[in-house]
């Protein structure tokens, strides 16, 4: 699978970069998973946070609200991923999710050079959903599933 430049999308009111990670994780990706022989090794599929910023306050301090943390989870300097893991190892990122310096009002989606684990996603269900576009593999999975949930690709 080669790998393309990041594409660039429209962050639509209301969504944050962790409400993408999360729907991608939750909702979007999970009619695509593999079935799993075992418990045991069984991929999970997750959002996680990654700091961009190491000079920004703690997330998480002593007496705030939760209101008041969700907020901090949603700031710009914050990155998102799609990361897949089996068991205890360190895991596959799939994908990240950045904001954009010079448009917050979106957002860059990059894709680690990692191999795809063949057990993660359901080949025939991918290539169905894709038709002509099946060779981009994952990447034009999430392409495909950020434009059929409204988020338009921008220059």
């Amino acid at each position: 699978m080669s790998i393309r430049s990041p594409a660039r999308y429209h962050l639509p009111e209301g969504w944050t970069l962790r409400k993408v990670a999360s729907a991608m994780v939750r909702e979007w990706l999970q009619p695509f998973r593999a079935e799993q022989p075992t418990r045991s090794g069984r991929w999970v599929i997750q959002p996680v946070m990654e700091e961009v910023d190491e000079d920004q306050p703690p997330l998480w301090e002593p007496g705030i609200t939760t209101e008041e943390y969700e907020r901090r989870l949603d700031e710009a300097n914050l990155r998102w991923c799609v990361r897949a893991t089996a068991g205890r190892g360190k895991g596959t990122i799939l994908a990240r999710f950045t904001l954009c310096d010079d448009r917050p009002d979106s957002f860059v989606i990059t894709y680690p050079s990692d191999p795809v684990p063949d057990s993660l996603f359901d080949a025939e269900k991918v290539e169905a959903y894709l038709g002509d576009r099946a060779p981009e593999g994952l990447q034009a999975l999430f392409d495909a599933l950020l434009a059929e949930n409204g988020f338009e690709a921008v220059n």
